[in-house]
């Protein structure tokens, strides 16, 4: 029985530290205003006038969700039934300053392989999803002009790994970044694995 226990908790541990897909680092030159780029809890508020930053910032949104339709994203879908996780990025300087505030080619490393980024000018995408992969406590917007990317901004994707450049005036840029996270089928086939071994080695030792 104690080796029944020991498997069943081995599987769990797994299952627990394998079913997300934060925001592993971030790593870049400084923004215009002398600023680096920053991991960040998810902030109460996301709108425009609320949340304000000198360089790109990050935070985890929702971690394990089983698509039930597909997702659209920039250029497609992700199809329904995937797991995944989700992440926003923004660049968004105070209202009351002028100019334009950039933060040109930050790498943003992932713990799963980016799926998709929803980061059309207007918003759509992002504001579709948000009741599905919105931080929990995070109030957000609906969309609205330029709330992502236009003109010169820009980003690439390499596996987990995410390369953006911003540049911003007003309202900021505000994009979501979907990645994949561990199948749960996987893991629970491993289980009964773990569990399959804890028998057969139970049964030898009373043999």
């Amino acid at each position: 029985m104690k080796k029944l226990t020991i498997a069943a908790l081995v599987t769990s541990s797994l299952f627990a530290a394998n079913a997300s897909a934060t925001i592993l680092s971030v790593s870049s030159g400084t923004s215009s205003a002398g600023f680096s780029g920053q991991i960040t809890p998810a902030p109460g508020l996301v709108t425009d006038a609320a949340v304000t930053n000198q360089a790109q910032q990050g935070f985890n949104e929702q971690q394990l969700v089983s698509l039930a339709a597909d997702l659209a994203v920039d250029g497609g879908t992700i199809a329904q039934g995937t797991n995944v996780a989700s992440h926003m990025i923004f660049l968004n300087k105070a209202t009351s300053e002028s100019g334009v505030l950039s933060h040109i080619g930050v790498e943003w490393m992932f713990d799963g392989n980016i799926l998709g980024v929803m980061s059309d000018s207007g918003g759509t995408l992002e504001a579709a999803s948000n009741a599905l992969l919105g931080a929990a406590g995070t109030t957000y917007p609906g969309a609205f002009g330029a709330r992502g990317m236009e003109g010169s901004d820009s980003y690439t994707i390499d596996g987990d790994k995410l390369t953006v450049t911003m540049r911003v005036t007003q309202p900021g840029d505000w994009i979501r970044v979907i990645t994949d996270v561990p199948e749960p089928a996987s893991m629970a086939l491993f289980g009964l694995g773990l569990m399959g071994l804890g028998f057969s080695r139970r049964r030898k030792n009373h043999a």
